[in-house]
């Protein structure tokens, strides 16, 4: 009995910075009887043969994180922290944006934003890709109803009937004028 007071006055000491011990005598060296610890600990046997109830450290596998966001292994543990476009891949026809309640797919349709054309182009979708053409009724497409016009300023969508000759019409260089369908417009040369 004397020795057994002793081991866990002992195992006690030893393990006194932790923040729950049992001092139950165990079985063969190594192996806890009982997991007496509950869910946030770990049992762990010290030399004096008794339990001590360690607190787990956690990781990913024990936390839960909401679904746009994703768990992160820190020195301190694990973190939940906002899932972002590198997390995320997309279909074929589809890309990555950040919106406001998280990234998310969404349709890749092509655009002219952010693409640089020199000076007397203009962007235009074609053909599903942005690419830079003149800036004549010969590339430009208006809304119906109106009536592209070239001008030194570029071509213009206007109201209005359009002329049917070349004569006093306006062409860019390099460029003639030609009277088609739609009226006269200007052609490359």
């Amino acid at each position: 009995m004397r020795q057994l007071l002793l081991a866990s006055l002992v195992c006690a000491v030893s393990a006194e910075h932790h923040e729950r011990i049992s001092l139950v005598q165990v079985g063969p060296p190594n192996e806890c009887v009982a997991n007496t610890c509950g869910d946030r600990y770990t049992c762990e046997v010290r030399e004096c043969r008794c339990e001590a109830c360690i607190p787990k450290k956690l990781t990913c596998k024990d936390i839960k994180c909401e679904p746009n966001e994703k768990c992160v292994q820190t020195a301190d543990g694990p973190e939940c922290q906002p899932r972002t476009c590198a997390d995320i891949r997309c279909a074929a026809g589809e890309k990555c944006d950040e919106l406001p309640d998280g990234p998310d797919c969404v349709p890749d349709v092509p655009t002219c934003e952010g693409f640089f054309c020199r000076r007397g182009t203009n962007c235009y979708i074609r053909q599903g890709s942005p690419i830079c053409l003149p800036n004549t009724c010969e590339v430009r497409e208006c809304e119906p109803g109106l009536n592209c016009i070239d001008t030194p300023d570029g071509a213009l969508c206007r109201k209005g009937e359009p002329i049917g000759t070349c004569e006093g019409k306006y062409c860019p260089p390099n460029t003639v004028c030609q009277v088609s369908a739609q009226g006269p417009t200007c052609a490359h040369i």
